[in-house]
């Protein structure tokens, strides 16, 4: 009687290392969890996402806009929904642990999406990056649902732990799973965040340039804030060698009061062919100030240095208190390797941003 007791009891017990207390198996559970992935709240790919934009976010100054986060995870349900899964049974690997291995084809995002993105990049609809990505990723949710492309079948093996009363799958291969199984995944975000930090980049230098904001240059160039402002006040005002001493602090302020007043707009960024080359459109409203103040002081006759120093000074004061300015115009700016390299040479397309947007005299 005692030997049929335990019989029973190793026949009762059996089941239960293999089955949760609900009567669940593990694979059953890792099938449910694919399943609530599938159709449930789609916040459960945050992880993934965060662990996306962190490693292409160390590429980029910008940061991804909240309000693109929500959608973004909507299409990353969306493509993991586009996915048939097999799980097959479960093994045990030790007391209360299972490997449940999953057979799928993952798709590939970057071959779904890929083209069709940078098409985009090429004729962007908005100057604005969270306009962009929403437009882009709710373009790209129909392509997956449309005409996805997948690649080779795959099988991951998922760790299932028995707890108490249910399951739990290891986080570090849930992530891993995800990852696989949506390859590419992040190549919207990469596409655009490169076309739009480029952008930005323009817009710093200008800032810089011209209004000494160098908070984002610094960034953008892996400069102190300190070193930025170095640059900033590097050779761009320095008096002219014969102005008098007197007035020289008063020189460097009108200029920086004059320079800050100009006008500009970095409008919408285009992907061109090739590495690493964009087309940005700049609208500009030209400052004719430092030309007007130039002419106005060129009108008069002195007959000291001291004299022509206090002129050329009140001048500059004047059109910095009530700056002058063009007619509006819009430059297209290439940014490649080269105008940045030949940035600070004379004629170069950079150069010649600049003097659109303060003319000289």
């Amino acid at each position: 009687m005692r030997k049929l007791s335990v019989l029973l009891l190793c026949t009762l017990l059996c089941p239960v290392l293999l089955w949760g207390c609900t009567g669940q198996s593990a694979d059953e559970y890792a099938g449910e969890t694919i399943t609530e992935l599938k159709e449930g709240d789609p916040s459960a790919f945050s992880r993934l996402l965060d662990a996306g934009l962190e490693e292409s976010g160390a590429d980029f100054v910008i940061q991804c806009p909240e309000e693109v986060k929500e959608p973004y995870l909507k299409f990353l349900q969306a493509a993991f929904a586009s996915i048939e899964f097999e799980v097959a049974s479960a093994s045990e690997r030790s007391d209360g642990v299972y490997s449940v291995p999953i057979t799928y084809t993952p798709i590939d995002l970057a071959q779904t999406v890929g083209s069709a993105n940078e098409e985009t990049a090429a004729d962007p609809p908005s100057a604005d990056f969270t306009e962009t990505m929403l437009a882009v990723l709710e373009a790209d949710a129909k392509l997956v649902a449309d005409d996805p492309v997948y690649g080779t079948e795959t099988t991951t093996d998922l760790t299932v732990s028995r707890t108490d009363d249910d399951f739990s799958i290891a986080e570090e291969d849930l992530q891993s799973f995800l990852a696989s199984a949506l390859s590419g995944y992040m190549t919207p975000y990469d596409t655009f965040g490169a076309l739009y930090d480029m952008q930005d980049f323009l817009t710093s230098y200008l800032d810089a340039s011209f209004k000494g904001e160098v908070a984002q240059f610094a960034l953008h160039t892996d400069r102190t804030e300190d070193e930025a402002y170095e640059w900033y006040l590097a050779d761009t005002f320095d008096p002219p060698a014969d102005l008098s001493q007197a007035y020289v602090a008063r020189y460097q302020a009108a200029m920086q009061n004059l320079l800050k007043q100009s006008s500009y707009t970095v409008g919408t960024p285009r992907l061109e062919p090739g590495l690493f080359s964009y087309q940005i459109d700049v609208t500009i409203t030209p400052n004719n100030s430092l030309a007007d103040a130039y002419h106005e002081f060129e009108q008069g006759t002195y007959y000291s240095i001291d004299e022509a120093s206090e002129a050329l000074v009140a001048a500059l004061e004047k059109y910095a208190a009530a700056p002058t300015y063009g007619a509006e115009t819009t430059l297209t700016v290439p940014v490649n390797m080269e105008t940045l390299s030949t940035a600070d040479q004379e004629g170069s397309d950079m150069a010649t941003l600049a003097t659109t947007i303060l003319p000289s005299p």
